[in-house]
C-alpha cells in the first residue's frame, strides 16, 4: 500500500500536463500512487497520461464522465485509492521535488491534516509573488473566514474525506475552501509550513479566474440606488484608506493576537519571532492586500438596495458564517463602517 495517494483532476490539458506529472515522479518520497482523473477530456490528454503510466506503474488514468468541475472526478478518484494520505494536485500546477517529503515528516509526527506554502508563477516560469507568511498561520476561525491555501498545497488522511462525504459537486467552484472548512469543523485541525513547495500556475485564463461569487456580506442597506451608490463612493473615495487601514489592522491585531494569547493559533513550522513577528506580518499583510471592503457590490433587494462585499464561499451557510462572525468580531471595521458611511445608512 503506497503512503501517499496523489489526485490529479484534469480536462483538455493536452501535452502541458506532462510537466505536472513530472513533478510527481521526481519526488524524493517514491512510496506514492498518482490518479489522473480525467473530466470526460475530447482531446489527446487521455493519451498523454497513458504513455507516462505505460512507464511508471504508479501512475494511473481515471476516466470520468464530464462534470466541467473538479469536486466529480476528485471524488471518484476518492474511491479508487489506497494509500494512507491523499495529496491534490491541479493539473496546471507543480510541486518541488521535496513536497511530499516534507508533508511526509509532519504526518509521521501525527497530522492529519497539512499544507504548504506557494509561490505563483507564469508560464513562462517567472515567478509573480509567494503566499504571505501569515496565511499559514492556522485556526478554525481563520479557516471560516479565510481561504488560506489552494488544494495543490495540501494533504489529508484518507478517512477525513470519507468522514464529511468528500467534496461538494458543484459548478461554483471553490471548492478546497468549502472541504477545509468542513473537515475542520469535524474536528480536524491543520499542520502548517512556511517552506515553498508548490509552483502554482497564474494566468488569466485558468478556471480560478472566471469563478462566479454567488454570495455576499451586506454592510448597509438604503432605500434607494441613489444612497447606495453614494456610499459606496464613500467608503472607496482615497481619502479614507489610511483610516480604513487602520480599522483592519487593529481587527487583526487583535483577532491573531487575542488566538496566541489563549494558546489556540497554529504557528506554521518555520515560524521565527512568535507573537512580535506576528504583529509585523499582520501590518505587512493589510497594506498588500488592501481592505477587503475595496470589492464592493450594489445589489437590488426587495424594498431596498444592500452594499455588500463579494464573497469567494461556496454556499450559502458558509457565507451566513462569514457575516456572522464579522459582524461579532470586526468592531473597528464595523465602527469605520458607521463613520464613514452617508446619514440615511442602515448599518447591517
Amino acid at each position: 500500500m503506497p503512503r501517499f495517494s496523489v489526485i490529479c483532476p484534469t480536462y483538455n490539458r493536452g501535452p502541458a500536463i506532462l510537466s505536472t506529472l513530472e513533478s510527481v515522479r521526481a519526488q524524493t518520497v517514491e512510496d506514492w500512487e498518482l490518479i489522473v482523473a480525467s473530466d470526460g477530456s475530447d482531446d489527446d490528454t487521455d493519451e498523454v497520461v497513458a504513455e507516462v503510466a505505460a512507464r511508471d506503474g504508479r501512475v494511473r488514468l481515471l476516466r470520468t464522465p464530464r462534470f466541467g468541475f473538479q469536486a466529480g472526478p476528485t471524488n471518484l478518484a476518492l474511491k479508487e485509492v489506497s494509500g494512507e494520505v491523499v495529496a491534490y494536485l491541479d493539473h496546471d500546477d507543480r510541486w518541488d521535488p521535496h513536497h511530499l517529503a516534507l508533508l511526509a515528516e509532519v504526518f509521521d509526527e501525527g497530522a492529519s491534516f497539512a499544507a504548504t506554502r506557494a509561490r505563483k508563477v507564469t508560464a513562462a516560469g517567472e515567478v509573480v509573488s509567494v503566499a504571505d507568511p501569515l496565511t499559514m498561520c492556522w485556526h478554525p476561525e481563520l479557516q471560516l473566514m479565510n481561504p488560506l491555501f489552494e488544494n495543490s498545497c495540501a494533504a489529508h488522511r484518507v478517512e477525513l474525506a470519507e468522514r464529511v462525504g468528500g467534496w461538494t459537486e458543484s459548478p461554483i467552484g471553490l471548492e478546497d475552501w468549502d472541504l477545509w472548512v468542513r473537515l475542520t469543523d469535524t474536528g480536524a485541525r491543520c499542520t502548517t509550513l512556511l517552506d515553498v513547495s508548490v509552483s502554482m500556475l497564474e494566468d488569466p485564463s485558468t478556471r480560478q479566474h472566471r469563478l462566479p461569487c454567488a454570495y455576499e456580506h451586506e454592510i448597509a442597506r438604503f432605500p434607494d440606488a441613489r444612497g447606495a451608490r453614494a456610499a459606496y463612493r464613500a467608503l472607496t473615495h482615497p481619502r479614507h484608506f489610511e483610516a480604513g487601514y487602520e480599522a483592519a489592522t487593529r481587527d487583526l491585531l487583535e483577532w491573531y493576537g487575542s488566538l496566541a494569547d489563549r494558546g489556540e493559533l497554529v504557528y506554521p513550522r518555520g515560524w521565527q519571532g512568535g507573537r512580535a513577528a506576528l504583529e509585523r506580518a499582520v501590518r505587512r499583510h493589510v497594506r498588500a492586500v488592501r481592505p477587503v471592503w475595496h470589492n464592493l457590490i450594489i445589489e437590488p433587494r426587495d424594498g431596498h438596495h444592500a452594499l455588500a462585499m463579494v464573497l469567494g464561499t461556496m454556499s450559502a451557510a458558509h457565507a451566513e458564517r462569514y457575516s456572522a462572525y464579522f459582524r461579532r468580531t470586526m468592531r473597528h471595521q464595523q465602527a469605520f463602517f458607521e463613520e464613514v458611511l452617508p446619514e440615511g445608512s442602515v448599518l447591517r
